[in-house]
């Protein structure tokens, strides 16, 4: 046989091996246990849990028509297909989450480990996934309320042990560099590590001893000042110094900071095997004879993350900043092991939960840190009365970004408190001040305080905080514009979760309150000269928050939506970062792209970009320190909101259908020349990415993971124009409110619109 032969044979034997290789379906990643991504390091108190896993595929619009998990007490059965627990066998499904462990008994305290394999819409079987440890805790043990979860320690498999969560990933300690260093005029040693962090300070030095010296004076701030730090950042930005005592020789040295101490109801203290953590950026250490330092490491303490998990890009560098800002800040502010934001407070309120909730959802697949949260405040409630519906507002997230129905289904009864309907009256409407706020009432809702308190936005001039607020000199009333937006909204989520979980009737029951509330709201608070609302009943005055609202969550009938627009967008920013969520919903809810992006990247002292332009790292309290000269602080995640609405409503992508197993991509590019991004979810990535050239053609690509489907919706921009997806013409699109509406299967796909000149 010639040469030419046999390299010919190799060739053909490779071509058909590769081919081979790709007609089989790749194997589950992303294998999750009771939502949690790394339940090897954590523990779960449930002895039914839930697995899940993402489907990849094996050919072009793939998916699941079967799956087998397999769970045994040890690696070394499943690798041996053995499994001694569970053998689901072969089960015709295309469900990948969600789904119930149903194998013998578990016990506590246990070491278990799983694995799964799925069948393509061709009938070929993937390989196995990898193997995923998971572990028990107490399942019997007595909880101050139900879904506490507690502090446990587990073995690392080494002969050592480490301390974890009960039902959701630890937190921990990353090592972080500087990333600019210096020796000051006087000496001292500066660090600047980039970014602010709860942290603590460690550090190795080499110190000949001095009878002079017996410590060692360390400054830590958020706040810089060219190659020092700020001593007088203002507000509540950190800056305070510390001592250490010294040692002759070298040695490594940890700056023990003083433990928080609890201000407020439902602060939360670092526990005592844990070393505590302030925020902080800069570190300057005073020089004293004698004294080396070797190394500085910021010790950043937050959840497990992936980083790679999500991107965003665009033409626009200013939103790319904002965007990177608001990434940083969601993850920044889970030192907790959960959503509880800032060093003044350490506790968790429901509106800023929701906020982090959403940004977290849109940067990382991680569940399990959310869940936990919204659980917490179910039973710790707050006190301003809107901040109560936003249990409710949680709840439905958590069910529409999972498709796991535990969580509504545990806290069906709560949820309906937290609508507030026992403060409706005979108007009906609710109100906090005609005397229905019993202790019954406060005892359904889970508050422990005398009454809860409308806040409309925040700060508030009636709080003393600022002269004029963040309220834009709302005039509270009996009968409260803002509050009743709110209580609308949680009627029509709890009338869907309802539905979710087989609640018929009450389903129907909240729908029909939501309609009548929706007919009293627009009967009571629209002034119908003007064509905008006023802030309540007996008002003269009207707020950007009594009209954004009502925007945000559909409250406005369609022939007064231009006047409510326009006013909203006349009064540019005059709300507070809390507002500024629902202010770009409302914007982008009613196509106001261009405006919103506008509103987005303005330069001036409200907006994103003054954060960054003052030096803070995380998102901000407020505006800036000028709007909350006594408390604002620099760590802040309900000041986060970009993170989620840059990838959900810029690039459109949001969840059809409970646990995204449907979607929908709407983008709205505004005045972007291109963009592109990476949305994590729980069945898989979602990747879209488009570029225009304004008046001539609009190009976008999707990419649609395996076991969904997706809506992609394409804007109508020209009269005359040719549309083509993947390479073929679309000659009759249907047509969905001024967009192109088609259904696509999983995978790559590509769309063009292009305006043609007739005549």
């Amino acid at each position: 046989m010639s040469a030419l032969s046999k390299l010919i044979i190799l060739f053909l034997f490779l071509f058909l091996f590769r081919a081979d290789c790709y007609s089989q379906m790749p194997a589950p990643t992303g294998l999750l246990v009771d939502l949690m991504a790394n339940p090897e390091i954590a523990t779960i108190t449930d002895k039914t849990p839930d697995f899940g896993w993402i489907v990849n595929a094996g050919t072009k619009a793939d998916y699941q028509s079967a799956y087998r998990i397999q769970v045994a007490k040890s690696a070394s059965l499943l690798l041996h297909n053995q499994p001694d627990l569970w053998d689901s066998e072969k089960v015709l499904s295309g469900q990948s989450i969600n789904i119930k462990y149903g194998g013998k008994s578990l016990q506590a305290h246990q070491q278990y480990y799983w694995r799964v394999a799925t069948w393509g819409k061709n009938g070929t079987q993937s390989i196995w996934s990898k193997i995923q440890k998971f572990n028990t805790s107490n399942f019997d043990s007595k909880r101050q309320w139900p879904g506490e979860s507690k502090w446990v320690q587990l073995d690392n498999g080494q002969g050592k042990s480490f301390w974890t969560f009960e039902d959701r990933e630890p937190i921990n300690f990353h090592d972080v560099k500087p990333y600019r260093s210096k020796i000051t005029k006087e000496g001292n040693y500066f660090y600047d590590f980039k970014k602010d962090a709860f942290s603590y300070l460690e550090i190795n030095i080499n110190w000949d001893d001095n009878a002079k010296f017996d410590s060692l004076s360390v400054a830590l701030g958020e706040k810089g000042i060219g190659d020092s730090i700020d001593v007088k950042p203002g507000g509540g930005i950190l800056y305070d110094v510390y001592k250490i005592g010294l040692k002759k020789g070298v040695h490594n040295y940890i700056l023990e900071l003083p433990r928080f101490v609890p201000l407020f109801p439902h602060s939360q203290v670092m526990p005592p095997q844990m070393p505590e953590v302030i925020p902080f950026r800069y570190a300057e250490i005073k020089a004293i004879p004698g004294l080396k330092v070797n190394s500085v490491l910021q010790k950043a303490l937050y959840v497990k993350f992936d980083p790679t998990a999500s991107f965003f890009y665009s033409s626009d560098e200013k939103l790319n900043k904002i965007y990177e800002l608001c990434k940083y800040s969601t993850i920044a502010n889970t030192f907790n092991g959960d959503y509880a934001n800032s060093e003044r407070e350490r506790m968790m309120y429901e509106a800023d939960c929701y906020i982090q909730q959403m940004s977290h959802y849109a940067i990382d697949r991680n569940f399990a840190t959310a869940r936990y949260s919204t659980e917490n405040l179910i039973y710790h409630a707050t006190w301003p009365t809107e901040w109560i519906n936003h249990s409710v507002f949680m709840a439905w997230a958590d069910y529409l970004y999972t498709g796991n129905k535990k969580l509504i289904e545990q806290y069906y009864d709560d949820l309906k408190a937290k609508t507030l309907i026992g403060l409706e009256t005979n108007e009906g409407l609710i109100s906090t001040r005609t005397g229905l706020q019993t202790k019954s009432f406060l005892a359904s809702i889970h508050f422990e305080g005398d009454a809860l308190h409308d806040i409309d936005d925040w700060p508030d001039a009636e709080q003393g905080i600022y002269p004029s607020g963040e309220t834009d000199n709302y005039e509270r009333k009996d009968y409260n514009t803002v509050v009743n937006a709110f209580y609308y909204r949680a009627l029509v989520l709890m009338s869907r979760i309802s539905i979710a979980t087989n609640h018929h009737d009450d389903a129907v029951f909240f729908e029909k309150k939501a309609e009548n509330v929706k007919k009293q709201f627009n009967e009571k608070f629209f002034d119908n000269i003007n064509k905008i609302y006023v802030d309540g009943i007996g008002s003269k005055h009207f707020s950007i928050q009594a009209n954004l609202f009502p925007l945000a969550f559909g409250l406005v009938p369609d022939k007064n939506k231009e006047s409510v627009v326009n006013y909203v967008k006349s009064k540019w920013m005059a709300c507070s970062v809390y507002a500024s969520n629902y202010l770009m919903e409302a914007l982008y809810n009613y196509g106001q792209d261009e405006y919103a992006l506008q509103l987005m990247t303005n330069d001036s002292d409200r907006g994103w970009l003054n954060m960054i332009r003052v030096g803070a790292t995380m998102t901000t309290e407020a505006w800036d320190l000028k709007y909350d000269p006594e408390g604002i602080s620099w760590s802040h995640a309900w000041a986060a909101s970009p993170a989620h609405i840059i990838p959900r409503k810029i690039m459109g992508i949001e969840p059809a259908e409970p646990g995204f197993s449907k979607i929908n991509i709407k983008p709205q590019p505004g005045n972007l020349t291109w963009a592109k991004t990476k949305l994590p979810t729980i069945h898989g990535d979602v990747l879209v990415n488009f570029d225009q050239d304004k008046g001539k053609t609009y190009n976008l690509t999707v990419n649609i993971p395996a076991n969904t489907t997706a809506q992609v919706f394409i804007p109508i921009l020209f009269e005359n124009y040719s549309l083509t997806g993947d390479e073929k013409n679309i000659n009759k699109p249907v047509i969905v409110n001024n967009y192109f509406s088609i259904p696509v299967r999983s995978g790559i796909h590509n769309f063009h619109l292009k305006k043609i000149n007739k005549g």
